[in-house]
Parts: structure tokens; C-alpha cells; sequence
């Protein structure tokens, strides 16, 4: 642990030394003051050295998405995969990750992490699309700036607050497949508070059998500010969610009926469900210090209680907590800025297992603990007119604690242990931005990654026996990530061109002729990104393309393909507003074929490739009120996002939705 922690001191010693460097040398050259514009609750740097997508205010209330995953794949131009149908269960696959996408890509709400401690993915209706004012989507790796999880990438979500005036939004939706949905918020600014208020209520019986939907969600935020840089920030948020499990098809009920559940075939359907409540809170204190410093300390603190029920005998009810806490201080200078903090998470887990739903007789339990502390800089300096250096470090050290006992089976070592683990892992990035002109800019990356083994990679403990019921010889995953890519933005037309190499050692996947988790191998992800926008009063097009090549590099599958890991995605949209009150909007996305789940040797059939066509016509019939009608999947098309061993997910056929909205 110390040689670790003594090279992250070294590296701040380094920012340190660089940024007193660059005070005494501002007194030989005048450079111009570097103007940094902040964002509430942005994560995105000033001149971030890569490809990024915002998606404001604007878009978002005009999209007619139902949910924040509807928003990634329409405007974001994202990948998204489920297992029951639904996008708002959807896994992100950025960056060539495919299974277990979920732990590879890092969310963030107001730059504070949501992602599970297990393998479990996120629900996209947690944080309800009512809330949300902004999204960042910042692709590759960034675990020197965010730690755990941001291997392909970060996406940050960012809730609104007070506006100057008293605003009262009100929606209301419905749809096919018994599509409902209600929405209301008011937010207001009275001398130095601003604070805004959001409920939702999100209906669906699903396209498929058994895939129904059901959330209720509050949450409220406040602010108050004073001084001239001193504020304090308070959020809470409550959801209560409810989702079914229709499962896996064999093909031929997948082309006979892609819409059937086999739980339901078997009369089993009311025993695959989930229930679960979440409550967060929120609180971050910042303080000027002097003319240029500023010290700011963010606590969260969430809890999550889940039912879930995966067929008769396999009935767990799940509590997790999570706190963190991570204090930074920032210091800007004419031509630079530096931060330095810390950041400690503790996640603790509390499960109980009974053989039947009406959880009479309990079978198991479990306790697991995770805390995760470590400390981080990162600076941004412009050491030459319209050059600017970016550079972060970070060291963190996780210990888990698990205990599990069987009340069925006492004395079986595979469902009884009470085990320990700890491990230390660094990264690091360095960039540089070129911009020469405001259209024209480029940039150059190099990330060293690491990604945590999450818990239930590690130990069994949720009913599922592995081989090795805690395997303490897994590691984190580590790695390099190059990025090189530039931007030129002339007047309406808007053009991006990245390319990017990832090598990972030790890439964790379930082994299943093993029964484990392990390092797998080493595998190397290759691709380049294409964006093109042409933007005007009248029309707005965009079209998004990306290749990659992800490759095991060593062992017995060497040269094989990874697999749920399409070559090729592409995402399109063309807008139209023929009188400035209608806007009408085709989406339009194209996934190629990949290797099936477990297809290791690359010779079972696969995933087959897959386009899909949207429709969004609104009308605004006077300031502040609109109409919407959205089409997902026009045409119709059946296709699968997922495939294990032989056996499909398959994906909604066409929906529609008709919605109201009026801010007044």
C-alpha cells in the first residue's frame, strides 16, 4: 500500500511543481487568462482531450423519451442491450463492452457515482428523465478522474435547479402496451435560494408477456448562495419500481412468437419479478478561499431495497447502502487550474434467500462489505497560446468483507465462508488539446485504467455457487486507452473524427466450463468514430458511425473475437421544421451481427445484425405548450440484443406513445 500512495504524492508533488513553475514564469509573460464557464455538476473538463456528447435542456424536453436510456440511444447515439425488452433496464455497450456492460461504464448524477457494487445494471428509471437538465457522455476510459468503472466511459447526469423565474412544468403521456405516464415539476428562485421539485409515475404493461413497468418517483433540491462564491446544496429523491422477467426463447418460439415469456408459458410468470425502493440524499458545501481557491465537499448516501424473485426457490430480498464522501479543493491561476482531494465509498449489502415468494422459510443469508478510499489530482495548464495540457492521477485501495451461511446446508464450505480481500490500484491520464481557431480543434490521450472486480465476481453469495466461493486471486483489471481525434465546426456544419486503441490485462469473464469468475485474458478493443451535423432554422442531420475490433490477444482463444461485441453501429437523425411550430424527426439505428454469450470459439451462430427506424412528430400549439407524437421501431423489426448458448432476448416491436407537455 505505501509504494502506491507514495507515487499519487509523488505525481501531486509533480502538479505542485508545475503550477509554481507556471505562477513564477506568468511574471515574465503576459498570457491570456484562461475563462473556464462552470456547469453545475459538470464533469466535463474546459478543453477535455476527447470525444464528448451534451445533451441539454432543450433536447431533452423536446424528445418525447420515455425514459433516460430512450434519451442515450436518440441523442446520445449509444448501444443499448436488455434481456427483458425494455430500454429502461438497457445495458450501455460504449467502448466494445458487452457483457457485464453495466460495471464498465460509470454513472454519475451531479458527478456522483450510482453504479451498483455487483454486477447488477442500472435501472434507467431510477433517476427519472423529469429531473434531469443536462447530459455528458464522455467516452474512453477516465478512471484517473472518476476511479472504478469508467473503462469505456462516463455518463453524468445532471438534475435541474431553481430558474430566475417560478417555472411549473406538466406532462402526461400514453401509449401502446399500456404505455402511461405522468409528470410534474416547479422550480423557483427567491433571493439567494433556488430549489425545484419533480414527481413521476412511469406505466407499462411491456411489448412482451410478463416485461411490465411500474415507477413512482419524488424529489426535491435546494440551494442557497451567498458571498460571492459560497454555496450549499441539499437533494433528496424517492422511487419505488417494479419490473417483470419474461426470459429467454429457444429460436424457434423466438421466430414462432417473439413476444411470448417462457415463465409464462410455464405458469410460473407472477414468480419473475423485481420490487425495489430507493432513497438518496445529497449535500455539497462550497467555499471560496481567497481570490482564485475554493474548497468543495460532496455527500451522498443511498439505499436500495429489493425483492427479487427469479423462479420458484429463488426468492432474496437485497439492502444496500452506499456513502460517500469526497472533498477536493480547486485552485485557478491565469492560464491553469489544479484540484487535489480525496474520495472514500462504503457500500454495505444485507441478504436474506427463502424458498418460496411469501418468504416464510429462510434458506440463506449473507453480509458483505466494501470500502473503497483513495486520493486524486488532476490539472489543466496552457503552456503555449491555444495548446492546453490536461493530466489526472489516482490511487485508490479496496478492501471487501464477505460472510455467507446456508440454513439448509451448514456444513458445505461452497455456501458457508467468512472472507476477506484487499487490493491497491493506480491510474493516470495525460492530454493535450490543440485549438487552433474556434472551428478547428485536436486532440491526444493516454489513459493507464484499472476496473475493480465487483463483489459478486469475487464471492457467491446471492444463490449462485461458484467453484471457488471467494476467489481472492482475482484481480482488477488494468490497462492502457490511446486516444487521437479532432473537430472542425464551420458555421451550420459540424464535423468529429476519433480514433482509439485499449489494451486490458486480465479482463474478467465467467468462465463457465470452470464455474468462476477469472482474468480471463488480455484482449485488445481497436476503433474509430465518425460524427457529421449540419444545423439550421429549418433542418438539423446527424449521422454517427464507429468500427471496432475486439480481440482476446492471449491464451487458448487468441485471435478470437470478444463476444456480444458488434464491428460495426451507426446512428442517424434527420429533423425538419417546415413552420416553426412542427418539428418532425426520423432516427434511425443500425447494429451489426456479433458473437453470441459463451461463444468463446467463435463457432456458434450469431447475434444477427439489426436496424431500427423511430418517428417523433411535435407540434407547439402556443409558448409552452406542445404535443408529441413518437413511433419507436417503425417498421417493426424483429431483432435480439442479447444471445446466450442458443437461446434469444428479443427486443420490442414497433410502440407509440402520443404526450402533452406545458411549462408555464
Amino acid at each position: 500500500m505505501i509504494r502506491p500512495l507514495t507515487i499519487c504524492c509523488a505525481h501531486g508533488l509533480v502538479w505542485l511543481a508545475v503550477v509554481a513553475q507556471v505562477r513564477a514564469e506568468e511574471e515574465q509573460e503576459q498570457l491570456p487568462e484562461m475563462v473556464v464557464q462552470g456547469v453545475r455538476g459538470s464533469v466535463l473538463p474546459a478543453h477535455f482531450a476527447g470525444s464528448a456528447t451534451v445533451i441539454d435542456s432543450e433536447k431533452i424536453s423536446n424528445s418525447g423519451a420515455r425514459s433516460v436510456a430512450d434519451l442515450l440511444v436518440s441523442e446520445g447515439n449509444l448501444v443499448l442491450s436488455s434481456t427483458s425488452g425494455n430500454t429502461s433496464d438497457g445495458q450501455v455497450q460504449l467502448r466494445g463492452f458487452g457483457e457485464n456492460a453495466a460495471s464498465r461504464v460509470l454513472v454519475l448524477v451531479d458527478g456522483q457515482t450510482i453504479n451498483r457494487p455487483d454486477m447488477a445494471g442500472i435501472s434507467w428509471l431510477e433517476v427519472p428523465l423529469s429531473r434531469i437538465e443536462r447530459v455528458e457522455i464522455l467516452r474512453g476510459s477516465q478512471t484517473a478522474r472518476f476511479g472504478d468503472n469508467a473503462v469505456g466511459g462516463v455518463i453524468n447526469l445532471i438534475t435541474k435547479t431553481g430558474s430566475e423565474k417560478p417555472v411549473t412544468t406538466v406532462e402526461a403521456a400514453g401509449g401502446s402496451d399500456g404505455y402511461f405516464l405522468t409528470r410534474a415539476g416547479y422550480s423557483q428562485k427567491i433571493g439567494d435560494q433556488d430549489f425545484s421539485v419533480d414527481l413521476e409515475r412511469n406505466l407499462s404493461d411491456g411489448w412482451r408477456q410478463n416485461s411490465a413497468t411500474e415507477l413512482e418517483s419524488a424529489s426535491a433540491r435546494w440551494r442557497k448562495t451567498w458571498a460571492k462564491r459560497d454555496e450549499l446544496r441539499l437533494g433528496f429523491g424517492w422511487t419505488d419500481e417494479y419490473g417483470e422477467f419474461p426470459g429467454p426463447l429457444s429460436k424457434s418460439r423466438y421466430l414462432a412468437d417473439p413476444r411470448q415469456s417462457i415463465y409464462t408459458l410455464a405458469g410460473q410468470g407472477d414468480e419473475y419479478f423485481s420490487e425495489q425502493t430507493t432513497w438518496r440524499g445529497d449535500a455539497t458545501l462550497v467555499l471560496g478561499v481567497g481570490d482564485h481557491g475554493s474548497v468543495k465537499v460532496p455527500v451522498t448516501w443511498s439505499r436500495r431495497d429489493q425483492s427479487w424473485n427469479f423462479g420458484p426457490g429463488s426468492h432474496t430480498d437485497n439492502l444496500l447502502d452506499a456513502y460517500t464522501i469526497a472533498p477536493e479543493f480547486r485552485y485557478e491561476g491565469r492560464n491553469w487550474s489544479a484540484t487535489m482531494g480525496g474520495n472514500y465509498r462504503r457500500d454495505t449489502l444485507d441478504l436474506q434467500q427463502y424458498a418460496e415468494i411469501a418468504r416464510i422459510h429462510r434458506t440463506a443469508e449473507a453480509a458483505l462489505d466494501r470500502d473503497v478510499y483513495g486520493v486524486f489530482t488532476n490539472f489543466e495548464w496552457e503552456p503555449w497560446k491555444k495548446w492546453h495540457l490536461t493530466g489526472a492521477a489516482r490511487f485508490e485501495r479496496a478492501e471487501v468483507d464477505a460472510q455467507a451461511r446456508s440454513l439448509v446446508d451448514p456444513d458445505s464450505s461452497a455456501l458457508n465462508f467468512a472472507r476477506s480481500n484487499a487490493e491497491s490500484n493506480s491510474g493516470f491520464q495525460i492530454g493535450m488539446k490543440w485549438e487552433p481557431t474556434a472551428a478547428w480543434s485536436a486532440w491526444l490521450r493516454y489513459d493507464r485504467l484499472y476496473r475493480l472486480p465487483s463483489t459478486d465476481e469475487i464471492a457467491s453469495y446471492q444463490g449462485y455457487p461458484l467453484t471457488v466461493p471467494f476467489n481472492d486471486q482475482l484481480h482488477a483489471e488494468r490497462g492502457h486507452n490511446v486516444e487521437l481525434g479532432a473537430e472542425y465546426a464551420p458555421g451550420a456544419w459540424s464535423f468529429r473524427l476519433n480514433g482509439f486503441a485499449q489494451w486490458l490485462e486480465g479482463e474478467i469473464a465467467y468462465d463457465y466450463l470452470r464455474n468462476l469468475n477469472v482474468n480471463f485474458s488480455n484482449t485488445q478493443r481497436i476503433g474509430i468514430e465518425g460524427d457529421i451535423g449540419y444545423r439550421t432554422s429549418m433542418w438539423e442531420a446527424k449521422l454517427h458511425a464507429g468500427w471496432l475490433d475486439a480481440t482476446f490477444t492471449d491464451g487458448a482463444y487468441a485471435g478470437n473475437n470478444v463476444y456480444l461485441v458488434p464491428h460495426v453501429d451507426a446512428t442517424a437523425l434527420l429533423a425538419c421544421h417546415p413552420v416553426k411550430e412542427l418539428t418532425l424527426q426520423g432516427e434511425y439505428q443500425y447494429v451489426s451481427s456479433a458473437f453470441e454469450g459463451n461463444d468463446f470459439q467463435n463457432t456458434a451462430e450469431k447475434l444477427p445484425s439489426h436496424g431500427v427506424a423511430n418517428l417523433l412528430i411535435r407540434y407547439e400549439f402556443k409558448p409552452g405548450l406542445s404535443g408529441y407524437l413518437r413511433v419507436n421501431n417503425l417498421l417493426d423489426e424483429r431483432y435480439a440484443t442479447v444471445k446466450y448458448s442458443g437461446v434469444w432476448y428479443p427486443a420490442a416491436g414497433r410502440q407509440f406513445q402520443l404526450g402533452l407537455r406545458r411549462e408555464v
